[in-house]
Order: C-alpha cells, then structure tokens, then sequence
C-alpha cells in the first residue's frame, strides 16, 4: 500500500495547490470538474519502476505496532508460493474508485526471477476479542503515591517500550491540546494488541506497571482495557507478468494505458484541458464549473471515465488512468463535487 512515492503521498503533495483553467467553463452552478495529473515517468519503462515494488514486506499493518518482519515475510512467501494469501489488516495494494467501478492499482513485485502483479481480491470484517494500552489525559497533579513515569521503563521488555512509546505518541499527534483518550471509542484511543503481539507476555495488561506518564507538565494515566472490535482481512493473489522487463513494459501497456494524446492530432479545447492539467505552475489542474467543457469531455471520454459517469453526476471519483502526453506520463484524476 506504498513503493516509490504512493499515490497517496503524491496526491497529498498537491492536496493544497490551486490552479484553475477559466477556457471553457460554463458557470451558473453545478458541480465542479477538477481533472489533475500527477507525472510518473518519461517512459513505460520508468513508469514500470514506479509500479514496482522493492520489498512487499516493507508493507504496513494497520496497526500502532507493525507486524514483525519475520511474519511478514511469510505471508509474502505464502503469496507467492501458494498464488494467495489472506491477511489480517496488511494490505500490499488496494483499488481504486474510478466512478461507478473500481479500479486495481498498478502494483507488482518480483520473485525468484518472476514478476508478478499483486491483485487484491476482497476483504472480510470479522471480530475479535482484544486489550487495548492507553494514555488518558487526567487533571491536576496525580497523589504523591502513584508511580510516574516520563519515559517507557527500562524494565519493560523492548515490545512493551514500544507500545508505551507509540501511545505516548498517540498523546501528541496534535499540534495544539493534548489529545484525550476519553474523545475516542474502544479500540482507537490506544495501541491494540494484535495476532503479532501477544498480550498474555505483556507487563502492560491486564495492570500497568505504573500509575501515570508525564509529558511536559501534563499527566495521562497508564490504562489496560479489553473489548471486541472489528478486523479487517485482505486477500491478494498474483499473476505472473514475465520474467524481463519487456514482458513487464508489455504487460503494463496492455492492461493499464488509457491513452497517448498526441498534440498534432486533438483539438484545440483538448490542447488546452491537456496543457492546463500538466503545467506545473497552474498546480497541474484543470477546472470545469457546472458542467463539463468539450475539451474535458473529450479526454475523459478516452481515458474511459465517460462510460463510468454516474446517473448523477454530482459527486463522483475517477482515481487510476495512465496516459501520455507531450512525451511525459502522467497519472490523471478527476473528482466532480
């Protein structure tokens, strides 16, 4: 879920930047049309490399403590082995909204010789019985009795300073006020003991070994509380792509390139969506206002979006198109609101 920049990573970077195109907007209300790129290689070679991942183990549990490495390396010996694994809360790729569809993102690994691509074939929410570890945000100055601490003691094993020091993280994921544990639900306002990290070899529950832990003048009481919650499970299979990069470059052209607009043969309108959506300092975004233009019209209709358009148009996500232009490849999306 990331490899070299993620999708996310690159679109977070552009999250704040403002451009807007005024050809062929139309005004008078309605929704607006936002249709970026995001440049991911002057080749299907190097757009190859930006797809493929070094290391699927360097995944991420969705978790405050990731899974150890050793484990993760046999779910991926499991994947590649086997063609499938099911994992609880470690995703190696995810789809992406494209209308009323989805979308598989690009993603491939190589082993032993092979590439594959990582596909993921669904997800299941079961529950499970867990202990949670937290921090709780206390006023005033604890009783002269009670054992504080500032820092993970050294008398914990080095899984349970781990998961002292995130949840004293989770205390300061704010900028302003300390965060309270009392504004979130059971199991979001600490660190959860997963399948990975066993709490019956923990010192932390059921009772922690100190009272509170101090953070710049402010006191969070040490807690241990077990409940039911809901997991998550992902299913990956892969497919095997070949074993040289040309095979690779093959399979990336066959299966996930939308388009190569050449400029000598578009319209001007398209010119104009394509040169918009692709200048960096228009912040490689073009806007439509109530409707959309015929140069905007005819980009998503190649990139196939149109087909995918909702009934109603007022709200909808188009998240995975590879294209070319002007001898650079770009990822394209456009979201309507």
């Amino acid at each position: 879920m990331p490899p070299t920049p993620s999708r996310r990573t690159v679109l977070a970077g552009f999250a704040t930047a403002i451009g807007t195109s005024l050809a062929g907007c139309s005004g008078g209300g309605g929704p607006t049309y936002r249709f970026r790129t995001f440049p991911v290689g002057d080749s299907l070679d190097a757009v190859a490399d930006n797809y493929l991942l070094d290391d699927p183990t360097d995944a991420t549990a969705q978790y405050a403590v990731d899974y150890p490495d050793e484990y993760k390396r046999s779910v991926v010996e499991t994947l590649f082995e086997s063609g499938s694994v099911t994992v609880e809360g470690l995703q190696f790729t995810d789809r992406a909204e494209f209308g009323t569809t989805t979308r598989v993102f690009p993603r491939f690994a190589s082993h032993e010789g092979t590439t594959y691509q990582i596909v993921p074939t669904g997800q299941s929410e079961t529950t499970a019985t867990r202990w949670v570890f937290y921090l709780d945000l206390t006023e005033g100055e604890p009783e002269s009795s009670a054992t504080v601490v500032s820092e993970p003691p050294s008398s914990l094993s080095e899984t349970d300073r781990r998961i002292v020091e995130s949840a004293m993280e989770r205390t300061y994921a704010s900028r302003s006020n300390p965060l309270d544990a009392d504004d979130y639900e059971f199991p979001y306002r600490g660190v959860q003991f997963h399948e990975r990290l066993d709490a019956s070899a923990s010192d932390l529950v059921p009772d922690p070994p100190f009272d509170y832990v101090e953070r710049d003048g402010n006191y969070f009481a040490a807690n241990a509380e077990r409940g039911t919650l809901t997991v998550t499970n992902y299913s990956f299979e892969v497919r095997s792509v070949g074993t040289s990069r040309e095979e690779l470059t093959s399979y990336l052209d066959a299966e996930f390139v939308d388009a190569r607009f050449d400029r000598e043969n578009l319209s001007s309108e398209t010119v104009g969506v394509l040169d918009a959506a692709t200048a960096v300092d228009n912040g490689r975004l073009y806007t439509d206002e109530g409707s959309m233009s015929e140069g905007l019209t005819a980009v998503t209709d190649r990139l196939g979006m149109g087909e995918h358009m909702p009934d109603d148009p007022s709200s909808a996500s188009f998240d995975q198109s590879l294209c070319r232009y002007d001898g650079q490849w770009y990822e394209a999306r456009l979201t309507v609101r």
